[in-house]
């Protein structure tokens, strides 16, 4: 998942600088389908205020950049394939995936909430950034958590080259987004993850341990 920083406008004015049409004035088609996208598929904190509860989940389809879409497109169809083979049914597996979208952008809504609690100063000299979030990221990680309790010695290939089990690929990207969680300069939201392989590895615990598995399923739990 990743952050997309944007510095709020000053009243009436657009990020880029230009001036809020009037309500009576005509909208752009094309802006007024961008405001729609950015307000309705990226969570933020002003979703919270305005009661866009369903931004919990809707951030989990939109993408900005394509290697932002394809990595994580990758990410899940193999995990999404291991978790499958082991047995789960469609309905545990959409609770998965919703269940890990919702807790990965929550987390990442209170992150940003503590964030604007301890910058008062610049509250005070100027108005506070806003930050959005948006992609699959923390369902992946989700799916990954309880693929890697579901089928620790599966092996995945780390950049396409080096075999690593799906365990120890987790533990290391589990790693990497603790040690940068308050990293303000990331563009990358590493909250959002945290909070979606913490649903993920909940999930399991609560709903997959007992899950029997289909036939040749013992092929991924080698």
């Amino acid at each position: 998942m990743g952050n997309l920083p944007v510095p709020p406008p000053p009243p009436q004015q657009y990020p880029n600088g230009a001036r809020r049409p009037s309500p009576s004035a005509p909208s752009s088609p094309r802006r007024k389908m961008l405001d729609d996208l950015v307000t309705h598929f990226t969570v933020k904190l002003d979703d919270v205020k305005q009661h866009r509860w369903w931004t919990l989940v809707t951030p989990a389809f939109s993408h900005v950049q394509t290697y932002h879409i394809l990595g994580n497109l990758f990410a899940f169809s193999t995990f999404s394939r291991m978790l499958l083979a082991y047995g789960i049914g469609p309905v545990r597996y959409a609770v998965l995936i919703l269940g890990s979208a919702v807790s990965g952008n929550a987390a990442f809504l209170y992150q940003a909430a503590q964030r604007q609690q301890t910058q008062q100063w610049q509250r005070q000299r100027r108005q506070p950034q806003e930050t959005r979030a948006l992609g699959l990221s923390g369902v992946v990680m989700g799916l990954g958590a309880a693929v890697s309790l579901a089928t620790p010695r599966f092996k995945v290939l780390l950049f396409g080259v080096v075999p690593v089990p799906v365990w120890l690929l987790m533990a290391l990207y589990t790693v990497y987004d603790s040690a940068r969680l308050d990293d303000q300069a990331s563009t990358t939201g590493h909250a959002a993850h945290l909070g979606g392989a913490a649903f993920g590895v909940l999930y399991y615990v609560a709903a997959l341990r007992a899950q029997a598995g289909l036939p040749f399923a013992w092929v991924f739990r080698r």
